[in-house]
């Protein structure tokens, strides 16, 4: 398998095989939570944690096919509570390249430029696997995920790097790259961590933020 970045527009129609080399069929919608699967006239809607790898023709989900029809077979999307406890079974993938780019629940990011002023709107799917460049114009790496309060931005191959940082942190989008306030000598104190941080870190980093 190779570690490749694609756009979530072009997930749509790819084929999906189960981890025993099945088929699932293909790509129909992606939302926050869950990427929904079509084969004839069976759906299936699998946690978007599920789906790790692509070999530039085809995703796998990690699990068998048995395992995916009996979880996640079903005619309407899956409820929180059963989204809650896929991502507690996906727990041990954290090796595995996630292909799917994460979605934040609102369908925009919204901030006000630091520099111009404007309020600015970038859809999500244009940030993800974007440059992102500290004030001091350091690359730290990629956009990896978009949630509703912060960018995960992953550093490195060999040796991965995460970080969280707080959406109010951006103060400009040039189409290539994202730019934050904050200094490269800053980013890892700061921001990284190997989990999501709790509403707590979130709210300290957030009072942080340079006015």
């Amino acid at each position: 398998m190779t570690q490749v970045k694609i756009s979530g527009k072009k997930m749509i129609n790819k084929k999906v095989k189960s981890i025993d080399g099945k088929d699932l069929g293909k790509i129909q919608n992606i939302t926050a939570d869950y990427v929904e699967l079509k084969h004839g006239g069976t759906h299936y809607f699998i946690p978007k944690l599920h789906i790790k790898e692509f070999d530039k023709e085809d995703l796998y989900v990690l699990q068998t096919k048995d395992e995916i029809k009996d979880k996640y077979e079903r005619d309407d999307p899956p409820l929180p509570s059963e989204i809650k406890e896929a991502e507690r079974s996906g727990q041990g993938y954290e090796g595995y390249h996630e292909v799917i780019p994460f979605m934040a629940k609102e369908p925009d990011l919204q901030f006000k430029g630091k520099e111009s002023g404007d309020i600015l709107t970038i859809p999500w799917e244009d940030v993800i696997h974007k440059h992102v460049r500290t004030v001091d114009n350091e690359d730290i790496g990629d956009v990896d995920k978009v949630g509703n309060e912060f960018i995960v931005v992953r550093q490195g191959v060999a040796n991965i790097h995460m970080y969280y940082i707080p959406k109010q942190y951006i103060t400009k989008y040039d189409g290539s790259s994202l730019w934050i306030d904050v200094t490269s000598g800053l980013v890892s104190p700061k921001f990284e961590r190997e989990d999501e941080p709790t509403q707590e870190e979130i709210e300290m980093l957030l009072n942080e933020v340079p006015d």
